[in-house]
């Protein structure tokens, strides 16, 4: 007897964050002079830049040197110029990523161990009757909590915010207490911003991600629904 086929349960909707965080760059580019070709190079860099990231984290602290991460970069590094718009621009970003990276990386205290490391892990919020799905990059241990390292290349605001808020109630519901602070690192910029949870809302994290689910579901069920024919009539 086949359980599975006996009996069928409709699992509750989950709300990725890859998925939100491309989704609201989509929107962005739409709605700026953001060129689609952005997201491109973005996630190629991001690509070489997470890899060398748990390497880096791999390997014993006195072994963690910048021409180990370099090489580790080098690995991952996509040879697809085009995608850059220029090869000047393809070398900068290689440039500026790595430096700014070893940066980072150097300057944190990292752990021997991070308590987790690019692990991907999804929670039931009954509040929002969804799963929660998130990669948790790098999780730091401290003596009675921790702390949670986000490294961008180049976010928006909106960005951040769904990082700060989905963090907020995913540490919440999968850890039971919220991490002491959060960091994110921007890999283009250098820039780097420290968020203590103490200024944080649960209430608010939760209204924010209800909001979010609303408007993402409702553009997920748009773009399923609605196709256009060469002629450019919308068709139901």
């Amino acid at each position: 007897m086949n359980i599975q086929n006996e009996y069928k349960f409709a699992l509750p909707p989950l709300l990725a964050d890859y998925q939100l965080e491309s989704w609201i760059r989509a929107y962005f580019s739409e709605h700026s002079h953001t060129s689609p070709r952005d997201s491109d190079w973005k996630q190629l860099t991001q690509y070489a830049a997470y890899h060398a990231i748990n390497e880096w984290y791999s390997l014993h602290p006195k072994f963690r040197t910048q021409r180990t991460l370099t090489e580790w970069f080098d690995r991952r590094w996509t040879n697809k110029v085009h995608k850059f718009g220029s090869s000047e621009f393809y070398g900068d970003v290689k440039h500026m990523v790595t430096a700014h990276l070893y940066g980072f990386l150097s300057d944190t205290g990292s752990s021997e161990r991070p308590l987790m490391l690019f692990e991907n892990m999804n929670v039931w919020v009954k509040d929002l009757d969804i799963r929660l799905s998130m990669i948790v990059q790098v999780m730091e241990p401290l003596k009675s909590s921790f702390v949670i390292h986000k490294y961008m290349i180049n976010p928006s605001q909106a960005e951040m915010e769904l990082f700060i808020h989905m963090t907020i109630v995913f540490c919440y519901e999968a850890f039971g207490q919220l991490p002491e602070h959060l960091n994110i690192f921007q890999l283009m910029s250098g820039e780097r911003q420290r968020i203590s949870t103490l200024d944080c809302d649960l209430s608010k994290s939760i209204d924010y991600l209800r909001l979010v689910k609303e408007v993402y579901t409702e553009s997920r069920t748009w773009s399923c629904c609605v196709t256009t024919s060469n002629t450019g009539r919308i068709i139901m």
